[in-house]
């Protein structure tokens, strides 16, 4: 306090007034001209005591914020006292836990990011390894007809695999980036399945899986159609990856006041209690999971549902048991 030019200043405006007051007062009162040059010294000198006080708890704050923009947030400046310093500690202190959660949040995203990043390479690298293999094998000039087509498969799928892993990442960044704007009308949910199922028919032909859709089928969903249809897509492709050859996957649609439910069931293998909290996270794959499965696809169809207020979730085994519910319109 004492290095502050405004401390100095005050003071030395206090003593000159308090020298003119008692000269003045010296003039008509010469025996009160000490005792009020006393009481003037001691107002000054309460003055500056109260004041160096306050500058003490600036002073404190002042070490509070230095210490939080060194990433130490500690510390707890809030006091239960009246006064506008203790409420600037309490406001002080609020922006820093702000500033503590926000950088909590940031370095979550961080290590999020970079896990990420190693997901994409690992699941990247074991395709393009092959193919490379593969390539190399092609070259060779004595390779027989059959391996060479064998090969020439066996990339063509690979490449499948890198464009769709590839594509994938690019929905789910628009997604993350907010770009995606998600045009809801109102679409019939039997239709719907029917169009998601399409994609993947030759594939469930292959395995001999029988499929059904029950229920409400002309209820109708409020969502967007091309996005909806990409999540029900993702889902189904789920359920068929893990039915076994000769199953079942069957859809059930069920219309109430407050949602449409969708609840889409398959005769595979389900989902384990372990695997239940982490199913929709991504890239992870359950102790179910098949062998060329990246885990992307179920947090992809998650994703694409809660834009359009509805929700999806899995029920532990026996068979694959998802539920959809589409709310309503002021639906919470």
């Amino acid at each position: 306090m004492i290095r502050n030019r405004e401390i100095w200043i005050y003071t030395l405006v206090m003593l000159g007034f308090s020298a003119l007051i008692s000269a003045a007062i010296y003039q008509w009162a010469p025996q009160a001209a000490a005792a009020a040059l006393c009481g003037f010294l001691l107002l000054t000198a309460f003055s500056l005591f109260f004041t160096g006080r306050r500058y003490r708890q600036i002073a404190q704050l002042n070490d509070y914020l230095q210490q939080a923009a060194s990433g130490d947030f500690s510390l707890d400046i809030r006091t239960h006292q009246e006064g506008e310093l203790s409420l600037l500690r309490t406001e002080i202190y609020k922006v820093v836990l702000r500033l503590s959660e926000q950088k909590d949040q940031m370095e979550r995203e961080r290590q999020a990011l970079a896990d990420a990043i190693s997901n994409i390479s690992h699941q990247l690298k074991t395709p393009i390894t092959s193919m490379v293999v593969m390539t190399d094998l092609l070259r060779e000039e004595g390779l027989e007809a059959e391996k060479r087509q064998q090969f020439t498969r066996s990339i063509h799928t690979q490449l499948q695999r890198i464009e769709w892993l590839v594509s994938s990442l690019l929905k789910l960044a628009k997604l993350d980036a907010g770009v995606i704007r998600f045009q809801r009308r109102q679409e019939p949910a039997g239709k719907l399945l029917r169009e998601a199922l399409a994609p993947i028919q030759i594939p469930l032909e292959l395995k001999e899986i029988q499929t059904e859709i029950r229920g409400d089928t002309d209820a109708v969903l409020l969502c967007d159609r091309q996005w909806t249809a990409e999540a029900l897509v993702n889902i189904l492709k789920n359920c068929m990856e893990h039915t076994p050859k000769g199953g079942r996957i069957q859809a059930e649609i069920r219309d109430t006041a407050l949602y449409t439910q969708i609840v889409i069931l398959d005769s595979g293998p389900g989902i384990s209690r372990q695997d239940l909290p982490y199913i929709f996270n991504r890239f992870y794959r359950g102790k179910n999971a098949g062998e060329g499965s990246v885990g992307i696809g179920l947090a992809m169809a998650r994703s694409f549902l809660d834009g359009q207020n509805a929700d999806l979730t899995a029920v532990a085994g026996p068979g694959g048991h998802f539920v959809i519910r589409f709310y309503k319109q002021g639906a919470i």
